[in-house]
């Protein structure tokens, strides 16, 4: 048995009658928070690190899309903890994760295209919805990450940073230089690749006054365009909207003085044709310039998709923006319209709701039996226009109307068929009559109903099947042109020994719920699956195969959106192995004394499992473990029994409960030979550590609360310990030095048992000292009657000139 602390073990046939059936088991999954740094400059080798739950010692990864080259596998390293303030209730009783650290390394290639790549990694027990790793252009670099206060970094224009807001509270601070007049683009991306940051910017000066700051302009990112009014050394604070902070809060902040878009218009063209685009932003011609009118060629070969391009201004070239491309006419609202803009469908209409309260209005004529499709392309091409879209009879009376055509999408689409020759009018508003500016434009597409077909869409880019069991998979349909016939779906590339049932779309219906559900003997693999539909349209069978849309990505056509996954025609299905073992506890909470070390003992339920079991702490818990830590425990593959020992920090907070979750670990072997590494971990109550933190038995003291940093000098600094009742014995005492300080050495110290004080040396090197921005520890170590380490702690601060 290996274990980092002192433990028991006993053998007990007794527990074989507490055994469950393996049907009740619990499989963990495989999970992931970040890819730290999010992303990298083409062109360059760019190592990260993965933070993943249940990946064990490493496992396959995998990075899909063009011009990237990354491992297939990820490996267990070093994994980088800054504890944080203590945190008080209620955040402390939310579920928290804590992902380990896995390396890998991803190859960029020079002609790699700007924007996402998805990623995903895969064990023996499921597959991660992807996520995504962005690629860029600029030049870029990661942040060295240290505990304690902040300290400024100065960076040179431009680049893309890529940082992480960690621990709680954490501020990061990045100093550029600017010239009088000059303007600077400070854009960050978080929210919108799945972090956790809610971020806030701030630009400050050299006297530290707030000059600009941002909060959730691009969603919940943030955004600021800087003039700086005279030369000089500018900073950028990026933290936390509610000052939180923790290893999933990665970002990505760029800041540049080169030509920025936030908004174009119109939103698109006609193939084929020269655009002249109005754009908004940044930089744009002279270095003053926030707009500029542009002249875009459209290659005829764009049609019927969207345009993802940069635009030249001079020599540099702005940020991807995203045109829509059409083979309709083009019609543009007049830029003093009045009244009602005359349309002849098909076309496609382009407009802005540039006031508060502003309606456009429409006019087309309609011919009776014809079915017409209403389009309004806004928010799928960056606007923030939630658009509602009304029909009008020639009496200015609502024939119908529709704001959201699909789900989270706040676009708007109406299909209608004519009752009648005449005159109709459409109108275009934003939900929110508060709402308006130039940013607010639109596609009107307005053409005849497509022909009878189908559309078909998975919300989920990834299924987990635990074999064993079954999973159901809900599969969209869009029917358009009154297409109402009935689907049947194939899924293709299925794993042998996976049955699929309820696998048809009735007449009508809008979705199925299929369900999947692998044999016992189903080999565990992940493997790629692409779902297609089958109809029959009078004599004319349609095939039609479904799109990937997973939740990450509600607006895929955005470029400016940078989304965590791009549409795709693949689904990643795992088949994963079943947990066998798993461990019981009967419900306990004792009053426990913080710095010392807690012991709960518990069964194993082992049904058939003959292996080594490995104990630890959960990467998932379902409380905050407020620096609660632990061993990794090997049981042996005779023992029916353990005892697990957690170490209850100097820190908690007196009267607090603590409660921490156990993972247990094996190698199962299948029948086919392979081998599976498996876990299990439970957040029932009976099985977690609870207790209420009493105070120290132990305490530690100096007079020297602070010291003076002396280059080249030694110091002794006093210690004053007290035990407390039942504690004896030497008490090791010792100064801990964060590990980014540099210049500091010390070493421990032992105060005798019949003594109650003594002293640590502390020596200063010559030079190259620092950074001073977190206290020392001041720690006392005594063994308890068990032979369990009862530790303490108290700051001392060091004071630089």
């Amino acid at each position: 048995m290996n274990c980092d602390c002192p433990m028991r073990l006993t053998f007990s046939l007794s527990i074989l009658t507490l055994l469950l059936s393996v049907s009740t088991l619990r499989a963990d999954t495989p999970s992931v928070s970040y890819i730290f740094p999010a992303g990298g400059q083409r062109g360059t080798t760019v190592p990260f690190r993965v933070g993943g739950h249940y990946l064990h010692e490493g496992c396959p990864f995998r990075m899909d899309g063009p011009g990237v080259q990354a491992v297939d596998r990820i490996e267990r390293t070093k994994t980088l903890w800054f504890e944080g303030p203590v945190i008080p209730q209620p955040a402390s009783q939310a579920k928290e994760d804590y992902p380990k650290d896995y390396a890998g390394q991803v190859v960029i290639a020079a002609d790699a295209a700007n924007g996402p790549r998805t990623w995903r990694v895969t064990t023996s027990q499921g597959v991660t919805p992807g996520m995504a790793f962005v690629v860029g252009d600029l030049p870029e670099i990661v942040e060295k990450e240290i505990d304690g206060k902040p300290i400024p970094t100065a960076v040179t224009l431009p680049l893309t940073i890529n940082g992480r807001i960690f621990p709680r509270e954490d501020v990061d601070i990045w100093t550029f230089a600017a010239k009088a007049g000059e303007t600077v683009t400070c854009e960050v991306n978080a929210a919108r690749i799945g972090s956790g940051l809610d971020p806030r910017l701030e630009i400050r000066d050299a006297g530290n006054r707030i000059l600009a700051e941002s909060s959730d302009v691009l969603n919940a990112d943030s955004l600021i365009h800087f003039t700086a009014r005279t030369d000089g050394t500018y900073a950028v604070h990026i933290y936390d909207e509610k000052f939180g902070g923790l290893q999933h809060y990665v970002y990505r902040l760029t800041l540049t003085n080169r030509p920025w878009i936030d908004a174009v218009y119109p939103l698109g063209g006609q193939a084929g044709t020269n655009l002249a685009l109005e754009t908004q932003g940044a930089n744009l011609g002279d270095i003053r310039e926030r707009t500029a009118v542009v002249t875009l060629a459209l290659p005829a070969e764009t049609a019927a998709k969207v345009l993802e391009t940069t635009i030249p201004f001079g020599a540099a070239r702005s940020n991807p923006v995203a045109l829509d491309v059409d083979i309709l006419p083009e019609i543009l609202e007049p830029a003093a319209a009045s009244g009602s803009n005359r349309a002849a469908v098909p076309c496609v209409a382009n407009g802005r709701i540039l006031q508060p309260g502003e309606t456009d209005l429409w006019t087309f004529n309609a011919t009776k039996g014809t079915a017409y499709e209403f389009d309004l392309r806004a928010a799928r091409l960056g606007s923030p226009l939630d658009s509602v879209l009304t029909l009008l009879d020639s009496t200015g009376k609502p024939v119908t109307s529709n704001d959201d055509f699909a789900g989270v999408q706040t676009d708007s689409r109406i299909l209608w068929t004519a009752p009648a020759d005449g005159e109709f009018t459409l109108k275009v508003e934003d939900r929110l009559t508060s709402r308006g500016g130039p940013q607010f434009a639109y596609r009107l597409r307005m053409a005849l109903a497509p022909q009878p077909d189908f559309r078909l869409s998975v919300p989920n880019d990834t299924l987990t099947i635990e074999r064993g069991k079954q999973a159901n998979l809900k599969v969209n349909v869009e029917r358009v042109g009154g297409f109402a016939e009935e689907i049947e779906l194939e899924f293709v590339g299925l794993p042998e020994g996976v049955v699929v049932t309820n696998n048809k779309i009735g007449k009508g219906q809008p979705t199925a719920q299929v369900t999947l559900k692998p044999e016992d003997r189903t080999k565990i693999q992940t493997v790629a699956v692409t779902i297609r539909g089958k109809a029959k349209l009078a004599d004319k069978e349609l095939v039609r195969t479904a799109q990937i849309l997973p939740g990450l990505n509600p607006n895929p056509q955005n470029v400016n959106w940078t989304p965590g996954i791009l549409p795709s025609e693949q689904m990643f299905l795992a088949v994963g192995m079943p947990t066998p073992f798993k461990f019981a506890g009967i419900f306990e909470t004792k009053f426990f004394p913080r710095g010392s070390v807690y012991t709960r003992r518990y069964p194993l339920q082992r049904n058939g499992f003959d292996g080594p079991i490995e104990v630890s702490l959960a990467d998932r818990q379902n409380r905050h473990l407020q620096g609660v830590s632990g061993p990794v425990v090997t049981v042996p593959p005779e023992a029916n029994e353990f005892e697990y020992a957690v170490s209850m920090p100097a820190f908690m907070e007196i009267g607090r409960t603590s409660r921490s979750c156990l993972m247990a670990v094996g190698m199962v072997t299948d029948a086919d030979g392979s081998k599976h590494k498996v876990s299990y971990t439970s957040e029932q109550q009976n099985d977690q550590i609870i207790t209420l933190v009493d105070p120290a038995r132990l305490s530690v003291s100096t007079m020297m609360k602070s010291l003076r940093v002396q280059p080249g000098a030694e110091m002794k600094v006093p210690v004053d310990i007290n035990r407390g009742v039942g504690l004896s014995g030497p008490v090791t005492v010792a100064l801990i030095v964060p590990e980014h300080m540099q210049g500091l050495t010390t070493g421990p110290q032992t105060i005798a048992a019949d003594a109650k004080s003594g002293s640590v040396t502390l020596r200063f090197a010559d030079k190259d000292l620092g950074p001073f921005n977190a206290p020392l520890m001041l720690r006392a170590v005594i063994q308890d009657e068990r032979g369990f380490p009862v530790t303490v702690e108290t700051p001392v601060e060091l004071v630089a000139e």
